[in-house]
């Protein structure tokens, strides 16, 4: 068991909508893109004023130190484990965290996790995590922290490109032989390849339309509606583009081949960082003519030419990230939780669960000797 924190910081509760919480954030370091003001004061203008979290405030001897937007939800989980949860950055409501932020954290300084949950009010059970940065809180992991235990839930690789070593060698020198005989295929295939850039806000929104067009259209393909089917998330992005274009924040590309559009990309740029956030791509019959892997070979070395440090593909395990990538951080989902007997007889019955799973997979496992005539 970690020992008690040494250090003490005091809670301050502000309105998200007051312009001492705007003074207050923008006073702190933000860690990335979905901590900036930008995204943060979209999202407070976005939700419905009665899911707007508490900016929560950490003092050391009266001063910011660090801060927090925190949602709250009472949940129930298999029916029967309550829980008045606390959601860091996020509002609990599946609907409006479909936005899926990532490098999440405290602005500002990097308090261990239990000197916050220490400083949080008592009428909370358990503080949901999302999406954390690598080193968020000081490195996040299972164990007991001090009066509480801290769970991960999950990690994921978030792949990337550094686009230093690109302008060094180029892109597809960093790449596996395989991958990038399967780039140079396809775009021979393809044609002559164009990249277009979006200049202003209403080209900007052009490029938008379409990707949000092929992105539904590719998941209801799948029996699915796709993010932007929703309005609500697709009103907070046009108010991002229209709010943050101009920053230098938000970057629209599109890449066409010889029949057209082969992808729209929708990226968020910030401190050097390109964060690849959401596409859009055809269905083209011919396998041999990947879009995606062509659109962002164009806009990695767009990003690398624009003198840009990371082209970022955000957390996920699918293939063509790590394809496509030179390297690879990591996003962690955990939640902190008070010690309640609910919580630890649902680990017990879980546990439980999980070892009868095991057995039965081992006893479907058929030995190779135990092959019938019919099998060879």
């Amino acid at each position: 068991m970690s020992a008690e924190p040494s250090r003490r910081v005091e809670l301050e509760l502000v309105d998200p909508y007051s312009p001492r919480a705007q003074q207050i954030w923008n006073d702190l370091r933000c860690h990335s893109f979905f901590l900036s003001w930008g995204w943060i004061e979209n999202w407070l203008a976005c939700l419905p004023a009665d899911r707007a979290p508490r900016l929560a405030v950490f003092l050391d001897d009266g001063r910011p130190v660090a801060a927090g937007f925190l949602g709250q939800r009472l949940g129930l989980r298999h029916r029967v484990i309550a829980s008045r949860a606390l959601h860091l950055n996020t509002t609990g409501v599946v609907r409006f965290d479909e936005l899926w932020v990532e490098y999440n954290g405290l602005a500002g300084d990097e308090l261990p996790i239990e000197v916050v949950a220490d400083a949080l009010p008592g009428w909370w059970d358990e503080l949901v995590l999302p999406g954390l940065r690598e080193h968020a809180f000081g490195g996040v992991r299972d164990e007991d922290r001090g009066r509480h235990r801290v769970r991960v839930i999950r990690a994921v690789p978030a792949y990337h490109v550094d686009l230093h070593g690109v302008r060094a060698d180029g892109y597809l020198a960093k790449l596996s032989g395989q991958t990038r005989s399967q780039i140079r295929k396809a775009q021979r295939l393809a044609g002559p390849i164009s990249l277009d850039v979006a200049a202003d806000e209403r080209e900007a929104i052009a490029i938008y339309d379409e990707l949000c067009g092929l992105h539904v259209a590719q998941w209801r393909a799948k029996g699915q509606p796709g993010a932007f089917a929703d309005p609500w998330f697709d009103r907070f992005h046009r108010r991002l583009i229209a709010k943050r274009f101009a920053s230098g924040e938000i970057q629209l590309l599109r890449v066409r081949g010889t029949a057209g559009t082969l992808g729209c990309l929708y990226n968020f740029v910030w401190g050097g960082r390109v964060l690849q956030y959401q596409s859009g791509f055809p269905m083209i019959e011919d396998a041999r003519i990947k879009p995606g892997f062509i659109s962002h070979t164009g806009a990695i070395e767009h990003c690398a030419a624009a003198n840009l440090d990371i082209y970022d593909f955000l957390g996920g395990e699918m293939r063509y990230k790590k394809s496509l990538s030179t390297g690879a951080g990591q996003l962690v989902w955990a939640k902190v939780q008070q010690r309640r007997l609910r919580f630890t007889l649902e680990d017990h019955l879980l546990r439980i669960v999980r070892e009868r799973r095991a057995r039965a997979r081992a006893n479907d496992v058929t030995s190779p000797h135990d092959s019938s005539p019919t099998d060879s």
